[in-house]
């Protein structure tokens, strides 16, 4: 019975987690001004639109921020958090549940930047060809990313052939997380 359980956790967490990151890359999209015509961009609001129409109803947007989106995704992590807890027979409290949602939405939201910046930075490396306008994938990437690099490629200058900003920006990220998991 371990094993099912052992199977049900995980599943759990890789299900949970996906939606999160889908809704997490539609609220990136909306905040960064991405095209919402891309296909990939398309695809992401053909799976996060049905969770999301009704709450649009009753929850306003800040500026461009998707509060909804945000909600849900706390929401999404909570229940997940919740589900395993019961999994391995712990009682939390509500609310270090809360906290741990969003701790949790915050840690997903850096390792899906750090990701997205490595992509990237492999895209470079193994297939320079591709562009932005030839790869949905590598627009939105690029849409999502140019927040955090465009300040610290304006303050860190590129070496020949060599953008030491990704770096930087990926070594703040890693210390992120370290701080957030200190917490």
């Amino acid at each position: 019975m371990n094993a099912l359980l052992g199977i049900a956790d995980f599943l759990i967490h890789v299900l949970f987690t996906l939606y999160v990151y889908a809704l997490m890359i539609r609220m990136l999209l909306a905040l960064t001004h991405a095209d919402f015509y891309n296909p990939f961009s398309q695809s992401i609001l053909t799976i996060t639109s049905p969770a999301l129409r009704p709450l649009h109803k009753w929850v306003p947007n800040i500026g461009r921020l998707d509060t909804s989106a945000l909600l849900l995704m706390i929401a999404i992590k909570f229940t997940e958090l919740m589900l395993r807890g019961i999994f391995v027979g712990r009682d939390v409290e509500t609310g270090v549940l809360v906290f741990a949602a969003i701790f949790g939405v915050i840690d997903l939201a850096l390792n899906l930047y750090i990701f997205a910046i490595i992509a990237l930075v492999a895209i470079s490396w193994l297939a320079p060809h591709l562009h932005r306008q030839s790869n949905p994938l590598v627009s939105v990437l690029h849409s999502i990313t140019a927040p955090i690099l465009y300040p610290a490629r304006r303050m860190i200058p590129q070496v020949g052939v060599f953008d030491f900003s990704t770096s930087v920006v990926l070594l703040a990220l890693f210390c992120a997380k370290i701080l957030l998991h200190s917490l």
